[in-house]
């Protein structure tokens, strides 16, 4: 028994060790003949997504698949790219500020890495021709009705620090914006990442792009960290620039015009308020750090600007 937890946990490592490596030669940090061997693969299966991505896109573009009104106001904040860019920072502060002034907010996430419906019950559901499961209800607007392991993580923080905004989670943003209306009475609907979600068209659509590490290597997926050509930035209202030093990039600028002249331009910047407890919730000044030895762990693919804003 216990070889057969060694061989398991060698086989874990080694799966690790891959994704750690393959991460790497998306982000270009590796180099030699296996990650040029593994670069190539990946190439190649970029042109099948792109191929995917454009046919979708050309479907929605010529209305052979159709976005659904829903009646109300529908903001759209997302990237093009996978990986931190400061989305959920964005959808708070546009929330919180919508809900100040008044209107009925909802957010829609998908719930990434929340729980998902058991398979039995959904084969049994789809068996018996029973209703679709509703959106789950982190928050009704009063209450946290669900915790982190069963929301996920991002909308969980959300409802927290939301109070009188509903948030929800599920696949169908559809569905989920329709349950909010009818439901909750929301006129304002914000969809957390939600650029790539095409069967809900947004009336405004805000896209956050990384300052520090804007398309990658210019490739889509796997090979690069793009979720849809870089062309797309037309598609964009506002296009926020993320990680921001203040400093002025020219080159990145004009890639941005050149794909889209229309868009108000709004940089920001990213800095920590206060350290908070995880067992307690108690908040402490970032003082505390000064001059003291620290460990960080962190589950991101481009660590780097969490690693700079400790520095």
């Amino acid at each position: 028994m216990s070889s057969l937890r060694r061989l398991r946990y060698k086989l874990a490592r080694m799966a690790d060790d891959f994704a750690l490596f393959t991460t790497d030669v998306i982000y270009d940090r590796r180099h030699g003949r296996a990650a040029e061997v593994l670069a190539s693969f990946l190439y190649g299966l970029s042109f099948i997504f792109s191929a995917l991505v454009r046919l979708r896109w050309y479907l929605y573009e010529h209305r052979i698949l159709r976005s659904k009104p829903l009646g109300c106001m529908v903001v759209v904040v997302g990237n093009l790219t996978v990986g931190g860019t400061g989305k959920t920072p964005v959808v708070e502060k546009f929330a919180r500020t919508l809900a100040e002034r008044g209107r009925k907010v909802a957010i829609l996430s998908r719930g990434y890495k929340s729980k998902k419906e058991p398979l039995p019950k959904k084969l049994w559901r789809m068996l018996t021709h029973g209703e679709e499961a509703p959106p789950k209800i982190v928050s009704d607007g009063k209450t946290v009705l669900l915790d982190s392991e069963v929301a996920g993580d991002e909308p969980y923080m959300l409802a927290q620090n939301l109070p009188g905004v509903v948030v929800l989670c599920d696949k169908n943003r559809v569905k989920a914006g329709s349950f909010a209306i009818r439901k909750f009475g929301c006129d304002t609907l914000i969809l957390d990442d939600g650029f790539q979600y095409l069967p809900l068209k947004g009336r405004l659509n805000l896209l956050l792009v990384d300052k520090t590490n804007p398309f990658g290597n210019q490739h889509l997926l796997p090979r690069g960290i793009l979720r849809e050509p870089i062309k797309h930035l037309s598609r964009a209202s506002y296009i926020f620039l993320t990680k921001s030093d203040g400093n002025r990039d020219e080159a990145l600028l004009e890639l941005i015009r050149e794909n889209n002249p229309k868009a108000e331009i709004i940089e920001c910047a990213h800095k920590p308020q206060y350290l908070q407890s995880v067992d307690t919730g108690d908040r402490l000044s970032l003082d505390v750090l000064r001059g003291a030895k620290i460990g960080a762990f962190s589950g991101i693919a481009s660590p780097e600007s969490f690693e700079k804003m400790l520095r």
